[in-house]
């Protein structure tokens, strides 16, 4: 039977600014409980014990990309999917979950020996089980998100995290369970993920494991080939550390990188997710693709340039506020990796448009040379501090933010140029927050108040003057590509916003 992902009244535009909405509100909400919950955690924990997850989830992230084997992906890209199809990826899934499960149990105390951590091993053990269980809701997921009903995927996983870390999580740290507080929580929000979801969207599950058979695999060994090198660039850092330096300095490190990740991925997973559903309903058409992408690469600079840029500038204020003295160590890495977050949001619109348009090769080749180049400049780092490692990781960012959104514009039938009008204006932008917020992190007037209240005070002057630089700069941030984008969605967005920035009509 052929499944038909999108009822044919609706307009796609209408779809995917319902599908952006659904996700964005709920990951905001999911990244504000993320917030709370993780300084509550980093709290009553300490590092050490998320230095044993950080390695237990280095290894999850890598398995991942396996298990998935990019067959979701192949899913919401094609454009006809059958029962036969279904069956095929959802029995393909899961053999590959149990597998890897099995892998990583038996390699479990040989990964342990490489981080130097023998207290891992128990921790990866119990961590391996997800595999499993993700495969299935996998194939359910995909087929949510194919239809671009992204608010029963955001509620599914708000309500799994909230009794996975809210409940249980927080409950068991509280009683000193140490790291197997935050292993319990992880796996409670992985199980009832992997039901829930499959239960909302329920397909045939009758075994079918046949390679030759499966038309879906070529596309998702290339998108696993992909997400594996784009992943080795992301956790490369980690590993390294971890091989590198103490269990506690991999803790510190890593909660300063999920700290400034947490907001960029919220919003760049959200905006990929829907991006890719729609450019696979689009991709015949050069002219919208070109046009989104440019727009969306620009959306994510304006973002997230100037908001690191302001938290670069005050990362003691930062660290002592939401963690205290526990966490000083982790107060010089902040400004390197909040650079390294606002480059990651800009070169992750490429991804979604390449895949979708079948050419996941041009990502693969502009990733493997920034692995190439990763590898060495990150182990030479380590021989001098993780700080060391934190400002080399921008610069790998920077490298790669190069190669890929070049690649991509050549793709579409732009200019590589085209690179620098959507970055300068956000770079200005970006400058002027950070002098702004070192200046008041620096006067002397404030310094007889408590941290939190002059982060309290900086964040609000953010609040005031950001929206200030926008409206000042809007004509010459809204051009070409961008106002193209925009003036498409002038009926689905508020028309107070399109008057504020002189569009209506």
């Amino acid at each position: 039977m052929d499944i038909k992902p999108v009822e044919q009244r609706q307009s796609l535009a209408s779809k995917s600014i319902s599908a952006l909405k659904w996700n964005y509100i709920g990951r905001l909400i999911s990244l504000s409980l993320q917030f709370i919950v993780g300084i509550v955690l980093a709290r009553l924990l300490g590092p050490e014990p998320f230095g044993l997850v950080a390695i237990a989830l280095f290894v999850q992230g890598l398995g991942n990309l396996f298990a998935e084997g990019g067959l979701s992906s192949a899913l919401i890209q094609s454009q006809n999917i059958s029962e036969f199809d279904i069956r095929s990826v959802f029995s393909t899934q899961l053999v590959i979950g149990v597998l890897i499960t099995c892998l990583v149990i038996s390699l479990a105390p040989l990964l342990a020996v490489f981080f130097n951590e023998p207290n891992a091993t128990p921790v990866i053990i119990a961590m391996s089980f997800s595999f499993t269980i993700q495969a299935l809701g996998q194939t359910s997921s995909a087929l949510i998100k194919k239809n671009l009903a992204f608010k029963k995927i955001q509620i599914i996983s708000l309500f799994s995290y909230c009794v996975g870390y809210l409940g249980l999580g927080l409950s068991l740290a509280y009683l000193d369970y140490g790291v197997w507080s935050l292993v319990a929580a992880q796996l409670s929000q992985v199980s009832l993920n992997a039901f829930i979801t499959y239960f909302s969207q329920i397909h045939p599950i009758r075994p079918f494991v046949n390679p030759k058979k499966c038309r879906f695999l070529r596309f998702g060994a290339a998108i696993t080939l992909n997400n594996i090198t784009s992943w080795g660039i992301s956790n490369l850092d980690t590993a390294i550390i971890g091989r590198s330096f103490e269990t506690a300095t991999l803790g510190v490190y890593n909660r300063v990188f999920n700290l400034v990740n947490m907001p960029m991925y919220a919003v760049v997973s959200s905006m990929q997710s829907v991006l890719f559903s729609a450019y696979s309903k689009s991709q015949s058409n050069r002219q919208i693709l070109r046009c989104t992408f440019v727009a969306s690469t620009t959306i994510m600079a304006l973002l997230f340039l100037p908001f690191f840029g302001a938290m670069a500038a005050v990362p003691d204020l930062i660290i002592n506020s939401l963690y205290g003295s526990k966490w000083v160590a982790a107060i010089p890495l902040m400004t390197p990796l909040c650079f390294a977050m606002a480059i990651n949001a800009m070169l992750a619109m490429s991804g979604p448009l390449l895949s979708s348009i079948g050419l996941p090769q041009i990502e693969l080749k502009a990733q493997l040379a920034a692995l190439s180049f990763s590898i060495p400049s990150l182990i030479l780092a380590a021989q001098y501090s993780v700080l060391a490692v934190a400002w080399t990781l921008l610069g790998t960012y920077v490298f790669r933010l190069l190669l890929l959104v070049i690649a991509t514009l050549k793709a579409v039938g732009d200019k590589p140029y085209r690179l620098f009008t959507i970055i300068i204006m956000p770079l200005v932008i970006a400058i002027l927050l950070y002098g702004q917020c070192w200046y008041l992190g620096q006067l002397p007037c404030l310094q007889a108040y408590s941290t939190a209240i002059r982060l309290s005070m900086i964040v609000f002057s953010c609040a005031l003057s950001y929206p200030f630089w926008l409206l000042l700069f809007r004509r010459l941030i809204i051009c070409g590509n961008m106002k193209e984008f925009l003036v498409s969605l002038q009926n689905k967005l508020p028309v107070r916003l399109f008057k504020l920035v002189g569009l209506a009509v």
